[in-house]
């Protein structure tokens, strides 16, 4: 994401055969497409989570929970390496692999 809502959608259509982006801030609540996207993204991502729940205490996923965070540090500590299924440019990722957060 951008603070910049033009600037993005020109990084966007740099990805896209799509010149024609248009971006919003706010977008879920202007366009109903949007709203339902949005949906379909977070129950996919909790989906996902649960999953991974199955075979990794993790919490909810969220940069905002504490275990969440332990779980990602004390991976990181004992592996050298971050698990498959971390966003590497999440800012506490970034933390860790400073090794601010160890």
């Amino acid at each position: 994401c951008d603070v910049n809502p033009k600037r993005f959608g020109k990084e966007i259509a740099k990805l896209s055969n799509n010149k024609k982006i248009r971006s919003y801030h706010h977008a879920d609540s202007r366009f109903v497409v949007v709203s339902a996207a949005s949906i379909i993204a977070k129950v996919t991502r909790d989906r996902a989570i649960s999953k991974l729940r199955k075979n990794y205490d993790l919490g909810s996923g969220y940069p905002s929970d504490s275990k969440t965070i332990d779980f990602v540090t004390s991976y990181y500590r004992i592996n050298q390496i971050l698990p498959v299924f971390v966003r590497k440019s999440w800012k506490p990722t970034q933390k860790i692999l400073n090794k601010k957060l160890l």
